[in-house]
């Protein structure tokens, strides 16, 4: 073996290479002898090379030709690639203005360069591709390139709006297991982009969705993606749909076996497209059972009680009475608590995420109902909010934590709790903002947090956990499913039973990974003795 080796290094040298540019299997064998210099440069160069971004025409030219003077050596550590460029179309001359005013003359050079790269990255196996269609129609090597590549198994297109992206579904060879696609809302062909889609059998994870444009925030009826679907795809098991006026049957027909599905409304970019949103590592026993379902409650409507749901989040407000500022009319949240308090009852969610506004008027009418139909509920995440120019915040929720919370105590399976109270509604009553809104009257402090916990833990006998403090429900947040709210959060367990229940704080290094055991389908709770023996608090 060690002759093999040494004769590997001998040949290497005789042909000027370096000792990075081994193969990996004899990297692996040697690895053990190198010095802590060589072995920090073989880590750095493994971790600058393993995912490649470029924003920028000078980038394209800059780490193209970086890659190209020694494909073998470095080209080959690339598995995954993202080209957020965008270049208009040369020959439309439409933006001529903005190539002289960016300094895109070089623009053919880059994408000469880009395309050369593609030819070659033979390991590239995750591809984003930005502004897909200016870019295709640019240079139509460039689809040429990307239909080419032997081993890419997951690929992402955003922007895409005319025959240029048809063009590369059409094309691909790839046996892709990852695909999300994002269209522009109006200009796009759907129907026949779903054609497109449906020979892709192998999928895995599918993410479809229209583009925020600032024309569309303002249409209220604007269709936003497909009206039907023909053709199944029962290998798909994480599903995200973006601004999309589907139906809830035809989804549930069309993907058979879906494990977690995401409806959104928000940003498709920033949250559900560049972050792969699994849910639960461990499947839940049932073909028909979901891990994650996450959308606004409209959506929801009618859900069939054949389809259990292990973690249902909805992102709307219910309740909530008003009008957003700027985006047209809201749905009003009244409708959605019929909708949710149905799902509940047919999906029975043991985690249940929400947000809805801290009214004591829906004491009876909804949180009572909700412990009458969630009955297998463990873990309750709840986004609390008012309006913020309402007076007397302070004492508002302190009335809410003593009068609500008893209408949970019949669900006896309910061992976590986290209340988030989110004070940011006013976004939602007023056509025009105050520019100088007034200072939320609002005590923000822990002692005022762990205030509001002592009063919930006695109402609700079975709670062993419970989170409360200052946060919202983000789009920017790349795993609600385990820590659906930002901000300033506090943790506590309850220890004793009866009057005598006393709240014992838990340490922020420790909260997360215990949100995540009591979220999993394998917790115990059993268990916590043998975490409490081992150390674990």
């Amino acid at each position: 073996m060690q002759n093999g080796i040494s004769s590997q290094l001998t040949q290497a040298s005789a042909y000027g290479a370096t000792f990075l540019d081994l193969y990996d299997d004899v990297l692996a064998m040697i690895a053990p002898d190198l010095t802590t210099k060589e072995s920090l440069q073989l880590v750095a160069k493994r971790q600058e090379l393993s995912s490649v971004t470029i924003e920028s025409v000078q980038a394209v030219i800059r780490i193209c030709k970086y890659m190209l003077e020694d494909v073998v050596g470095r080209l080959q550590w690339i598995p995954r690639l993202s080209v957020s460029v965008w270049i208009p179309d040369k020959g439309s001359g439409r933006y001529e203005w903005l190539v002289k005013r960016n300094g895109q003359s070089e623009a053919p050079m880059a994408m000469g360069l880009l395309v050369s790269l593609l030819e070659q990255a033979h390991g590239l196996q995750y591809l984003h591709v930005g502004d897909v269609d200016n870019n295709l129609e640019f240079d139509h090597a460039l689809l040429d390139a990307i239909c080419a590549l032997p081993n890419l198994v997951e690929l992402e297109l955003l922007r895409g709006d005319q025959f240029e992206t048809m063009k590369l579904l059409d094309g691909l060879q790839n046996r892709l297991r990852i695909l999300r696609l994002g269209v522009q809302v109006f200009n796009a062909d759907k129907d026949a982009m779903i054609s497109g889609i449906g020979r892709f059998q192998e999928l895995r994870v599918l993410g479809l969705g229209g583009m925020y444009t600032q024309r569309s925030r303002f249409y209220k009826n604007t269709t936003r993606f497909m009206h039907d679907l023909h053709h199944t795809w029962p290998d798909v098991n994480h599903l995200t749909i973006a601004h999309c006026d589907l139906e809830l049957p035809a989804v549930l027909h069309a993907f058979p076996n879906l494990r977690a599905l995401t409806f959104t409304e928000w940003d498709i970019i920033s949250r559900s497209m560049l972050h792969d949103r699994s849910a639960y590592s461990v499947k839940l026993q049932g073909p028909n059972c979901l891990e994650y379902v996450e959308g606004s409650g409209h959506l929801f409507e009618d859900w069939p009680a054949e389809r259990p749901v292990y973690h249902i989040l909805i992102q709307s407000v219910l309740a909530i009475p008003s009008q957003t500022a700027m985006g047209g009319e809201t749905r009003c949240g009244d409708p959605e608590i019929p909708i949710l308090l149905e799902m509940a009852r047919n999906a029975e969610p043991v985690i249940l995420t929400f947000r809805i506004m801290a009214f004591e008027s829906l004491h009876e009418s909804f949180w009572k109902r909700l412990a009458a139909e969630a009955t297998r509920l463990r873990c309750l995440e709840v986004g609390l909010f008012e309006f913020r120019e309402t007076k007397g915040l302070t004492s508002l929720f302190q009335g809410w934590m003593t009068n609500v919370p008893s209408s949970l105590s019949p669900i006896t399976s309910l061992l976590y709790l986290e209340i988030a109270i989110d004070v940011s509604t006013s976004w939602f009553i007023s056509c025009v903002r105050n520019e100088t809104p007034e200072p939320i009257n609002l005590d923000y402090s822990e002692a005022y947090a762990e205030r509001l916990a002592s009063l919930v833990i006695m109402q609700i006998p079975s709670l062993r956990y419970l989170s409360l403090g200052f946060g919202s429900m983000a789009s920017h947040l790349p795993t609600p499913h385990i820590q659906p709210f930002a901000g300033r959060m506090w943790m506590w367990k309850a220890e004793g039973t009866g009057g005598e229940r006393a709240l014992c704080p838990v340490p922020s290094t420790i909260a997360r990974r215990l949100k995540v055991l009591l979220k999993s389908p394998d917790y115990d709770p059993l268990q916590e003795s043998d975490d409490a023996s081992t150390g674990f608090w």
